[in-house]
């Protein structure tokens, strides 16, 4: 495995077999604990830069890849290593078919109602015997769970083993942080915040082609579907570019 820091964030890459291995041991193992795996671009990055409760939140994660080619440029530049990506919108298939070979049940939260439905449609047609559920809380979803009864009684029903938030940062990281004891009590084995997956797997947005993919650019593909982006991004890599040639510390 291989491992590196951003912001005294912890960042890994390891090769696919060992990785998946990784993280079926965290799914079966006995141990109550909830993990948590987060995949890192420069938006979260910029945004721990300026917000303390969300650095504590990545630096105290179980695991945080890299999704995005910038930030592996931005650890190579800062620590003369490369650190290969892991992708939310690749890891969250694995992620699938490793919850269908052991039997663990897996919720989709966050997106539009509409979306959130087409995603758990389209999961249950590629992976026929996984159990799969969804949950849309109302725009904009409380920090709490105890705010959305609704949402705390699925979870404490239906006991999924896995939670694919995807309120987007920093926000689904606080949620996840915010509700770990009830999490944990609730029999959650791993939480992990994945942004625009669930836009992804309802099929409404398409992923990036394969020449994107490759070389790293599927945030200018995000910027034609959604050209507001173009200023987040451009944010994002300004805030991190000056942590890298200053050293600029965290807010």
């Amino acid at each position: 495995m291989k491992t590196s820091s951003l912001l005294g964030i912890n960042l890994i890459y390891e090769p696919k077999k060992e990785w998946l291995e990784r993280v079926s041991s965290l799914l079966n193992h006995p141990d109550s604990k909830l993990s948590t795996i987060y995949t890192v671009n420069t938006e979260f990055l910029a945004k721990a830069t300026e917000d303390k409760e969300y650095h504590k939140i990545l630096q105290e994660s179980d695991i945080n890849t890299i999704d995005g080619f910038p930030v592996s440029l931005f650890v190579l530049l800062r620590r003369g290593k490369y650190l290969s990506r892991i992708c939310g919108s690749d890891f969250i298939y694995d992620l699938l078919k490793i919850c269908e070979d052991d039997s663990k049940k897996i919720l989709f939260l966050g997106g539009t109602e509409r979306r959130n439905k087409l995603a758990v449609e389209n999961v249950k047609k590629l992976y026929p015997k996984l159990n799969v559920l969804g949950y849309s809380p109302v725009f904009p979803a409380p920090l709490d769970i105890k705010d959305d009864l609704d949402l705390k009684k699925l979870i404490e029903t239906e006991k999924p083993q896995i939670l694919v938030v995807c309120f987007g940062p920093p926000k689904q990281e606080k949620w996840i942080s915010f509700n770990k004891s009830f999490l944990e009590g609730s029999g959650v084995k791993l939480a992990t915040g994945m942004g625009g997956v669930v836009d992804f797997v309802s099929g409404e947005i398409g992923r990036a082609p394969c020449v994107f993919r490759v070389f790293g650019m599927e945030w200018l593909w995000r910027c034609f579907w959604d050209p507001k982006r173009v200023k987040r991004y451009v944010r994002s890599a300004w805030v991190l570019g000056r942590y890298v040639v200053r050293g600029s510390r965290v807010a």
